[in-house]
Parts: structure tokens; C-alpha cells; sequence
């Protein structure tokens, strides 16, 4: 899928986190990252029940791949073993990260 300056892949097959940061990065993209509310809401509005794993992990705070606090919005977390970042229809959402789940790549469109 492209928008803006970027493409998005959405992954057929489901793996952990770990896992699916290797996918993104053999694919010459990294997971999924937002740099502001309008783009996390694009992505809300065309996705069903299931959650995908985006960059966004839980070491002294939240943060995405590229170091950066999560800083436009909260993440919903029901336990201190989830430590990985989700986005689904509603929002982003923490998960233990060894749950196997679906990612969305993202790199620069050339």
C-alpha cells in the first residue's frame, strides 16, 4: 500500500516481534511507525478485529524503533510482561511479545 512518501506491507504470515522486525528489515523497511495521531488514525479506519505488530516497545518507557517516546498517545496495557506495541481498529495496544501476530512494514517510497 502507498501513502505519502512511504509504502506499507502487511504481512500474510503471523510470528512474534522479534520475528517480524527481522521480516521488515529483510525487506529493507522496519516496523511500522507513526510520527503523529493523523497517520495512527489512517491506519485505524481500515482495520478489522485482528492487531498487527508495529515498532513500539516497552524499555524504560515506551518507545519506537528509532528511539523516540511515544508521545501523541497511550498505549493499553493489562499486564507488566507486555512489552510490545500493537495497533488495531481501536488503537495501539501492548502484547506479551512472544504472541504470534501479523505486522505492517514501512519504508521510504523511492
Amino acid at each position: 500500500m502507498k501513502y505519502g512518501d512511504h509504502c506499507y506491507y502487511f504481512s500474510v504470515e503471523k510470528k512474534d516481534w522479534n520475528s517480524s522486525l527481522e521480516l521488515c528489515l529483510s525487506r529493507d523497511s522496519h516496523l511500522l511507525t507513526f510520527t503523529d495521531n493523523q497517520e495512527m488514525s489512517l491506519f485505524k479506519s481500515f482495520l478489522d478485529e485482528d492487531f498487527y505488530w508495529i515498532g513500539l516497545r516497552n524499555s524504560s518507557g515506551w518507545r519506537w524503533e528509532d528511539g523516540s517516546a511515544l508521545n501523541f498517545s497511550k498505549i493499553l496495557s493489562n499486564s507488566p510482561v507486555q512489552n510490545c506495541g500493537t495497533i488495531g481498529k481501536n488503537g495501539l495496544q501492548a502484547s506479551s511479545c512472544e504472541v504470534l501476530l501479523q505486522c505492517i512494514c514501512k519504508k521510504i517510497r523511492l
